[in-house]
């Protein structure tokens, strides 16, 4: 359970890396594969490079984005055999971004709402119910922001990160019993940008993303049946994991109708190597020396992640067709954040690769819509040594998850004034 909670948070919270990664938060964005950091088209230039802020013409910039998140079943296949599947997962997501123009001389300001997933998985099957019977994560950040111009090739911007995380999740234990554990908590970073143009067509930029330290608080209730009712347990527990810093190093340029645009990726994710929550209503039966070695392998047994630092790697094209339209199209490479050893039924981490396309189209010189699709191909992958439940208590199993998809759409009304 602790693994459940703690990879999805990891990885939906940063936006980044591993897990089911959807760095994508408006239809620019997801048309480009997230590539647009270099150059910026709108107002979502507040949370990708907030550097770019100065580069945009002197309106305000408004923009709202409604996304539609499609995770596929996925399937795997134990050694011995047995094969599972998981449900499929739904959810509609809003974002939005602002900036100002410049109130102060050299000086604009943004803020971005930004909604890294809303995550579910969950498996029906008493042997995978074990693990994760069914979970869900929402994530909320909103990403205030400054910028300042030293000069007409040169700006710079700070920011400050206020993530929300709201998660709740359920075991099944079958005959030995049940569990549900819920919590949310908000947690703060900085993120800092650097944009230079040393001609009006070429771009070059620096973002990078601080570690948050979240910290989730709430509540578990676990009840277990006969010998073991002594250990059901009520009450508060709680959990800290740093998140990976990010740093993205970016480049664009413009020629004829063309932008092209390039970015390298790398999150810090060898910051993970084990979490474990922590009860604090226990009683002296949750150290008995018979039943406490219950508990710990219910409810207490910490997890080992060994995460490693991975890169991620996109390329976008957007086109003007003319002064209304524009056509985007990208593609991104993610690395896989573990091992076979250290992949789970609730989180299957993998290698995975992006394709993506949008169109954007001005109305009038102050009203654009955005339109955004992208398609995640997610490569098969081993894992060995995953607990599971069993007859007679519990167990592990190893064997191969399928190669299996997200797919995510979404809408950007975009208005200056």
């Amino acid at each position: 359970m602790k693994r459940v909670l703690l990879s999805i948070i990891a990885t939906c919270s940063l936006l980044n890396a591993g897990g089911y990664k959807v760095p994508e938060q408006s239809a620019d964005s997801l048309g480009l594969a997230a590539s647009n950091v270099a150059f910026s088209f709108g107002a979502d230039a507040a949370y990708f490079n907030p550097a770019n802020m100065m580069f945009l013409d002197g309106l305000h910039h408004f923009e709202s984005t409604l996304g539609w998140f499609h995770i596929n079943s996925i399937d795997f296949k134990s050694d011995g055999g047995k094969s599972y599947s998981s449900e499929k997962f739904d959810s509609l997501a809003g974002t939005f971004s602002f900036v100002t123009p410049e109130i102060y001389e050299n000086w604009r300001f943004g803020l971005a709402l930004a909604v890294p997933a809303a995550v579910g998985i969950s498996w029906e099957d008493p042997e995978t119910a074990f693990t994760g019977k069914r979970f869900k994560l929402q994530v909320v950040e909103l990403n205030p922001t400054v910028a300042y111009r030293i000069n007409d090739k040169l700006a710079i911007a700070l920011g400050a990160r206020g993530v929300y995380s709201k998660g709740k999740i359920a075991s099944d234990f079958g005959r030995f019993g049940y569990r549900e554990i819920q919590g949310d908590g908000i947690n703060y970073g900085y993120n800092v940008a650097l944009t230079y143009r040393p001609i009006e067509d070429l771009s070059f930029a620096v973002t990078y993303r601080s570690k948050v330290n979240l910290e989730l608080k709430g509540s578990a209730d676990a009840d277990f049946n006969g010998a073991l009712a002594p250990i059901s347990y009520h009450g508060k527990t709680r959990v800290e994991i740093p998140l990976p810093a990010q740093l993205v190093l970016a480049t664009g340029y413009k020629f004829s109708d063309f932008t092209l645009l390039l970015a390298f990726e790398r999150t810090y994710w060898s910051k993970f190597k084990d979490y474990d929550f922590e009860y604090d209503d226990k009683t002296a039966a949750h150290s008995h020396p018979i039943l406490g070695r219950y508990f710990k392998a219910f409810m207490d047994d910490p997890v080992v992640k060994n995460a490693k630092d991975t890169n991620t790697y996109r390329i976008g094209l957007a086109y003007d067709v003319n002064e209304k339209l524009r056509l985007m199209a990208g593609f991104s490479y993610d690395e896989d954040i573990t091992s076979s050893e250290h992949t789970g039924l609730e989180l299957p981490n993998t290698t995975s690769q992006a394709y993506s396309f949008g169109a954007n189209y001005k109305f009038t010189p102050n009203l654009e819509l955005g339109l955004g699709y992208l398609y995640q191909h997610r490569d098969k992958k081993r894992a060995t040594g995953i607990k599971n439940g069993t007859r007679n208590g519990t167990g592990s199993m190893s064997g191969e998850f399928d190669a299996s998809s997200v797919q995510i759409t979404a809408m950007t009304f975009k208005y200056s004034f």
